[in-house]
């Protein structure tokens, strides 16, 4: 059996200043498990390790790494280590759908 994965084009953080590294190096040790995790993330860019060998390493999805890395690219340190939407996806349920789900 052969698998094929699509590889995307490797992405990297850019060059950290000194005052973002200290920062992503005190996010290790923060009690929030997204910091830790976008910290790991982040650090683990800097020195080298592609997307696909920091999922592998933290166990999470490549695409997690991705979004954490464009995040910060794109946007800078504080923001790529908020939570994303404070407005989280909401299922609206119609009327007749709670009828459907009786048994």
């Amino acid at each position: 059996m052969v698998i094929l994965y699509s590889m995307k084009r490797p992405i990297f953080v850019r060059p950290l200043s000194d005052a973002e590294r200290e920062s992503l190096e005190a996010g290790l040790r923060s009690p929030d498990a997204f910091t830790l995790r976008r910290c790991q993330i982040l650090l683990a860019s800097n020195r080298g390790e592609n997307a696909y060998q920091i999922a592998n390493q933290l166990g999470c999805n490549p695409q997690t790494a991705r979004n954490a890395i464009h995040a910060f690219n794109e946007k800078g340190l504080p923001e790529a280590l908020q939570p994303g939407s404070k407005h989280p996806h909401t299922v609206h349920i119609g009327p007749s759908l709670p009828n459907r789900l009786r048994p």
